[in-house]
């Protein structure tokens, strides 16, 4: 097996895609991922999956906290934004604050207090305590095999 072997293996598993923000230097800061999950409901609690190189890793240590949206069919464009260099993620058109962080619209949302961070390869896994949510009753933006999918819901 080599690398894009097991990419391509990976691209074959479906996910929710997501949005996970915080605040840095008193800007809002974001990035897309599918790395994430909940872990407990006891207390609520979600993982999410951050490559090392990101400058997330050191937006979500230092602010302490970070939210998840979790992106609705049609969304794409935000998908992608989110996935890129663009210093001007935020956009004012889809952009909200709750308790002070920032987050996507039209999407469901947790808000989180990190409870632990730890390197694991390549990334830095974070674990997060819910504090708030934001629930949306849209179909969810789905990823698969490098493609955007909608769901056919009857």
């Amino acid at each position: 097996m080599n690398v894009q072997e097991f990419k391509a293996a990976m691209a074959r598993w479906a996910s929710g895609v997501s949005i996970v923000s915080t605040m840095m230097n008193d800007k809002p800061v974001g990035i897309t991922v599918t790395g994430f999950m909940s872990l407990s409901v006891d207390p609520p609690s979600v993982l999410v999956s951050i490559d090392r190189k990101s400058y997330m890793v050191g937006a979500i240590k230092g602010a302490g906290r970070f939210s998840v949206t979790f992106l609705s069919e049609g969304q794409e464009e935000i998908s992608r934004l989110f996935a890129s260099n663009d210093l001007n993620k935020f956009r004012e058109e889809w952009t909200g604050y709750k308790n002070g962080l920032p987050y996507v619209k039209g999407g469901t949302t947790v808000f989180a207090e990190v409870q632990s961070g730890s390197g694991a390869f390549d990334h830095v896994l974070y674990i997060g305590k819910v504090t708030d949510l934001i629930l949306n009753e849209e179909k969810p933006l789905v990823y698969w095999n490098r493609m955007y999918l909608k769901l056919n819901m009857s």
